[in-house]
């Protein structure tokens, strides 16, 4: 069975599962639920919970599986086999070449820039369909005249990111800059209102929009990686992919738990710091998550503005994504259909995830859990919440620390700052009674 068709299975069982929840929901519908009840409700919130952790896994490798067997074949394509496989032969020798210069020399003291940018648009490429012109386009420098592919390093760190960082696959804005210089993003605090035209002749009058400004700062984030000798020595060993998806992982929680519930006072503003800031009120429960407050769900999804509804998604902690599994559209979500709507095609390319009141539900575990004063759930347009990065990661190399174990001290860094640019695009559901 290939991936793809395991992750169509682990959904088909993880609504099976689902189906089961309901049943003993419905059961119980318009009573507490008894302790034998609670516990086979735990269970299978708990399978349901591996099932997910399972095919997020399977994903990860499918997609990147599936994304570099179209890179090679468009590569293949135009540089041939044995042309690809020399390229990527190089990679590995500069890499191993930076590796191995003498302590001091013009190559070891420079900085090893991981291409992340190039590899954002092929990937870009790839997922858009792109041809092997347009992919060629992208792999060859016009200003030099020579081929320049993302390292392997570069893929894995990206893949890694990728996967750690919600932010990047909830549909955030991106930007890219080349310095990390204060940046300021306008944004627009007052729509503009037109007025009725009550006949030909009268004049035309209406209020003006009213921007205001809002900081784009990025914050330095860094990881220490200790590699012993032997290993950088060992020619089979591909340290630079191993390196990539160590320190991507490493870096990409830190940057993730900023995005999500940053301070912004020498970190990035979180996406839940500011939803219900300015005109929206945060939503609050008025008493426990699940009884009754499929009201105030509803209220939260009609808190933002229309023209942001479209787009709109949950964004919540995957415990608290099981209790809302529970509610349903009356007697104050006990009774009745339930609301959430599970995705047979979630993690698949071209899938969609769950959806809860028609909306798509991304889970983070930087997300508060359910408890009091919490925000247990945000929604909202991610495309106006921005994530600005500056140029690409670096990574440094020290000998000089770790010179009595005969290992060498590997440096990431790279600066990221996140921002709305109109918080009236989000809202939060507060667990307040």
């Amino acid at each position: 069975m290939d991936i793809t068709s395991r992750v169509m299975a682990l959904n088909a069982i993880r609504l099976q599962a689902w189906e089961q929840g309901k049943n003993l929901l419905d059961h119980a519908a318009g009573r507490e639920m008894t302790a034998e009840e609670r516990q086979e409700w735990d269970r299978i919130n708990t399978h349901i919970t591996e099932l997910d952790a399972e095919r997020d896994s399977l994903i990860a490798v499918e997609k990147r599986e599936s994304e570099n067997a179209k890179l090679r074949e468009a590569q293949a394509h135009i540089f041939g086999d044995a042309g690809v496989q020399k390229r990527k032969d190089a990679e590995q020798d500069y890499f191993r070449q930076w590796l191995s210069a003498p302590r001091g020399s013009e190559m070891r003291s420079a900085a090893f820039e991981v291409d992340l940018q190039r590899v954002a648009k092929e990937r870009a490429l790839v997922r858009q369909g792109a041809s092997g012109e347009e992919i060629r386009a992208l792999a060859w420098d016009a200003t030099s005249g020579s081929l320049v592919v993302p390292t392997s390093m570069a893929r894995s760190l990206y893949e890694v990111l990728e996967a750690n960082i919600a932010g990047f696959s909830m549909g955030c804005t991106i930007l890219n800059t080349s310095t990390g210089e204060n940046l300021q993003l306008p944004k627009l605090t007052t729509h503009a209102v037109a007025t009725q035209v009550s006949g030909q002749g009268t004049t035309i009058a209406g209020t003006d929009p009213i921007f205001g400004r809002v900081d784009l700062n990025v914050s330095r984030y860094g990881e220490i990686v200790n590699v012993s000798n032997d290993l950088l020595s060992d020619a089979a060993f591909d340290i630079a992919s191993w390196l990539g998806g160590d320190m991507g992982r490493a870096l990409g929680r830190v940057i993730d738990a900023d995005l999500i519930v940053g301070t912004g006072s020498g970190e990035p503003t979180g996406i839940t710091l500011l939803a219900g800031a300015g005109t929206n009120a945060p939503v609050k429960t008025g008493g426990s998550l699940i009884a009754p407050t499929v009201e105030k769900f509803i209220d939260t999804q009609y808190s933002i503005a229309d023209a942001y509804r479209p787009n709109a998604v949950w964004l919540m902690k995957d415990s608290t994504a099981g209790t809302v599994r529970k509610l349903r559209d009356g007697a104050g979500g006990t009774v009745g259909a339930f609301l959430w709507q599970p995705s047979l095609t979630q993690g698949v390319i071209t899938g969609t995830p769950d959806r809860f009141l028609g909306s798509p539900v991304y889970a983070d575990t930087n997300c508060a859990a359910q408890g009091s004063n919490a925000i247990v759930a945000t929604y909202g347009d991610p495309s106006t919440y921005v994530i600005r990065q500056v140029g690409n990661p670096t990574i440094e190399r020290d000998d000089s620390v770790r010179f009595a174990t005969d290992e060498a001290s590997f440096r990431a860094k790279w600066r990221v700052g996140g921002n709305h640019r109109d918080v009236g695009a989000f809202n939060n559901l507060v667990q307040n009674v």
